[in-house]
């Protein structure tokens, strides 16, 4: 058996006014998508364990199949491992997101899709200003980056997603708690010293740490399930969980994370795959950024886009190997009305050579007979891989 997971990020919606009051999903020309649907199963995932935030991190280590409650160390630490990063056992990491504030307000958590040139001399720049003070900074892709703090202490924080206060003035979204202080002049240091003119930072004004966490343990994925795995994913979390789950990272090319990706190379690059393993992960930011953004058509552009350039290769690569399944998926809703993610059940699609279909003709938000409504979500790779 040959198992694809393709994860739409973000995917999910709510009934929009200017689309007559239909989601994304809805309104968009799906139409393999919706075979899919039409010939597996739908249900529905709760993602997001009862206490915890809607995070890329938790809700991606669900559909991966680790229950969050049991191993979740924070978001960082899993993008440290991706990016080759040794964590001890007092350090911390911390998402560091080159953003762009003006008179306090977060007009960009990407510093408007900020150029890997700018990004480099910013990283360089923050790297000599905090030398020999235990304090590293590491670029990762785009606006995405890293920082660690070796031997950090005891750091006890509340930090918030800068893509969570897009428009809306970040004074009262600093970070809070034991330590708080440091994170705070980290940031005032950056912004006084960094985005100060003495270096070109494109249209990035300020660095905004967020998403802490220590060193993650995960067992791996093949002990668990029996299958040999691999991640592709243009996003320094998504290929973290594959690292630390013992999980290989199949490099595309002309990745970014957006709409501008390479959707078809990844469709096909994950059906070659399969003939050295069982199992892949393909991950696809697009649709989260672009509900990030508020942007609707960005977000039918992005399905649309999945729905023609990934769809058919990734069928008539399965149909290769006689039997398999695919898993199509968002891991949360990010609401084009609201930017930011909730923490509802999300729909889902399991189609395959073995599953019989059920009475479901399309695929949305508002699955009318759903044949799984999965409470612990992460129990999705059991149901997927082993049931």
């Amino acid at each position: 058996m040959k198992y694809i997971v393709l994860l739409c990020d973000g995917l999910a919606d709510r009934p929009i006014k200017e689309l007559n009051n239909k989601t994304i999903i809805e309104y968009a020309n799906i139409p393999n998508i919706h075979k899919t649907a039409e010939h597996g199963i739908c249900g529905y995932i709760q993602t997001t364990p009862d206490g915890m935030a809607p995070g890329s991190d938790i809700c991606n280590l669900s559909i991966f199949g680790y229950n969050p409650k049991n191993y979740y160390t924070g978001r960082s630490p899993l993008e440290a491992c991706s990016m080759g990063i040794e964590l001890g056992e007092n350090d911390m990491a911390f998402r560091c997101n080159t953003v762009t504030i003006i008179n306090d307000i977060m007009e960009s958590f990407t510093a408007y899709h900020i150029e890997e040139k700018y990004v480099e001399n910013i990283i360089n720049a923050l790297n000599q200003e905090f030398k020999d003070e235990g304090i590293e900074f590491y670029k990762g892709v785009g606006y995405r980056n890293l920082m660690v703090i070796r031997n950090a202490g005891d750091m006890k924080l509340s930090t918030t997603p800068p893509h969570d206060i897009s428009d809306k003035n970040s004074i009262g979204y600093a970070p809070k708690g034991n330590g708080a202080e440091k994170l705070i002049e980290i940031m005032k240091r950056a912004k006084d010293k960094v985005f100060n003119g003495s270096i070109d930072t494109g249209k990035a004004t300020n660095i905004w740490l967020w998403g802490q966490g220590v060193k993650p343990a995960l067992p791996a994925f093949i002990d668990e399930y029996k299958v040999k795995g691999a991640v592709i994913s243009a996003v320094d979390l998504i290929r973290g969980i594959g690292v630390c789950a013992g999980m290989d990272i199949i490099k595309v090319p002309d990745i970014t994370g957006f709409t501008d990706t390479n959707f078809k190379g990844k469709a096909e690059y994950a059906v070659n795959a399969l003939k050295k393993y069982d199992y892949v992960f393909i991950h696809v930011e697009a649709p989260d950024e672009a509900g990030h953004l508020g942007s609707i058509s960005e977000k039918v552009k992005a399905i649309e886009l999945i729905d023609s350039q990934m769809i058919p290769v990734i069928l008539d690569g399965l149909k290769k190997y006689g039997e398999y399944r695919l898993l199509i998926t968002p891991d949360h809703a990010t609401p084009i009305e609201l930017k930011t993610h909730l923490s509802e059940k999300i729909p889902a699609i399991i189609f395959g050579s073995d599953i019989k279909a059920d009475e479901n003709k399309t695929y949305s938000e508002h699955i009318k007979l759903p044949s799984f409504d999965l409470k612990d979500g992460y129990k999705i790779a059991e149901l997927f891989i082993k049931n």
